[in-house]
């Protein structure tokens, strides 16, 4: 018999089979998958003589506290979002004062691969790729309408203020043509040509949108910049809270006052030479925001609510001489300040917001419009509504 008989016969024999009840809902091979519902009960297990069954208990007990416990008044700050960049556009251009960069919500070691597609797409060579600094350097390179001068670029990558995100820096430097191109680069503060700095921003910001969100981290690149920490919420025991800066003065105001203007909190006078904003807080109104909508203003006028026309009618000045001069919570903290004192009214709204520290230390935080500590609760609260929304 060959094999073409043999298949054949075979599949007559299944054939035949399938009709004889093998097969089907009475068949031998037929769907078990609803038996249990057949099934009878059986009875408790028993435990054969000499065996006891272990007791259940709760694994996590709440221990019994003797005596009356003064617990006070808390209220458990809100915490930080899982993401705070939920939302955000992937890339972007931020803008503070006269610097621009790159915003793209993904974390460094996942730019860095995609800055470097795109500078080979771009037909740009790298003269230095350095992940530990998180700085590239292009070679240089000529533009068509300016033949006199040869140009360079650097990019800076580094963690941005939110967790998870990356900034990338762009500086532009041009030279004469006939400078040595072995020589020392001496870049700029600021970039050669604003308008040859805004190209590349552009260009760089446009392809890494449209680059596939799903790329690879890269290796090489897991400590850009040294693992540097910009923004960090300090709680010391016996202290009180700050958020420590890790930024330039110039940007840690920047973003401090772009903060203090968002969410619950109205920012009404501020003074750079002192350090020192002077705002209100209104959860409240950080839930009418969000809500959106004609409602948020409601009651309201023209959209300014009550806390804040209250202290609009405040002077920063009127403010800083209703500072407690007698306290002794860290004094070094208005020291060498003007006006402090003198005609103190304990019922002006609001908080202040002071700055200290030199760039890369600066510290945030918190007092009373009569300087004094608030709640370590309090604080905390205040703080991380400054720290989520800081750019």
């Amino acid at each position: 018999m060959t094999k073409l008989t043999a298949g054949a016969v075979l599949c007559a024999a299944v054939t035949t089979l399938s009709g004889c009840g093998i097969f089907g809902q009475d068949g031998y091979f037929r769907d078990r998958g609803d038996d249990y519902q057949l099934a009878d009960s059986l009875p408790p297990l028993q435990m054969p003589e000499g065996v006891t069954s272990k007791h259940q208990e709760e694994l996590y007990e709440v221990p019994q506290i003797a005596g009356d416990v003064d617990r006070g008044d808390f209220v458990v700050p809100r915490p930080q979002a899982l993401s705070v960049n939920v939302g955000l556009d992937r890339v972007k251009i931020q803008k503070l004062g006269n610097r621009r960069w790159v915003l793209v919500n993904q974390p460094p070691d996942e730019v860095w691969p995609q800055l470097h597609y795109f500078l080979r797409s771009t037909g740009l060579q790298l003269a230095m790729s350095d992940a530990g600094a998180g700085t590239m350097e292009t070679t240089w390179l000529t533009f068509g309408e300016n033949p006199d001068t040869k140009d360079k670029y650097r990019l800076q990558v580094e963690s941005g203020v939110q967790p998870d995100t990356t900034e990338i820096h762009v500086r532009h430097l041009a030279v004469p043509m006939e400078t040595p191109a072995d020589g020392s680069v001496n870049w700029p503060a600021q970039s050669s040509s604003p308008e040859r700095e805004g190209w590349m921003i552009d260009e760089m910001s446009g392809a890494l949108a449209a680059e596939s969100t799903g790329a690879a981290a890269s290796l090489v690149a897991q400590a850009i910049g040294g693992g540097k920490v910009k923004v960090q919420v300090v709680e010391p025991a016996g202290r009180e809270p700050y958020i420590a800066l890790g930024l330039a003065m110039s940007r840690a105001w920047a973003t401090v006052s772009h903060a203090l203007n968002t969410g619950a909190y109205r920012l009404h006078k501020e003074d750079s030479d002192i350090g020192i904003f002077y705002v209100t807080y209104d959860a409240e109104r950080e839930l009418a925001d969000e809500e959106g909508g004609w409602f948020s203003g409601w009651g309201s006028g023209s959209g300014e609510d009550k806390l804040a026309q209250s202290a609009d009618a405040y002077s920063l000045e009127q403010v800083l001489a209703n500072i407690d001069m007698s306290s002794t919570a860290e004094p070094a903290l208005f020291a060498n300040l003007q006006g402090l004192g003198g005609a103190p009214n304990s019922n002006i709204p609001g908080y202040l917001v002071v700055l200290r520290g030199a760039d890369d230390a600066i510290e945030v935080r918190i007092r009373s419009t009569r300087g004094t500590p608030l709640s370590r609760a309090k604080t905390s609260e205040l703080l991380m509504a400054i720290r989520q929304n800081l750019i």
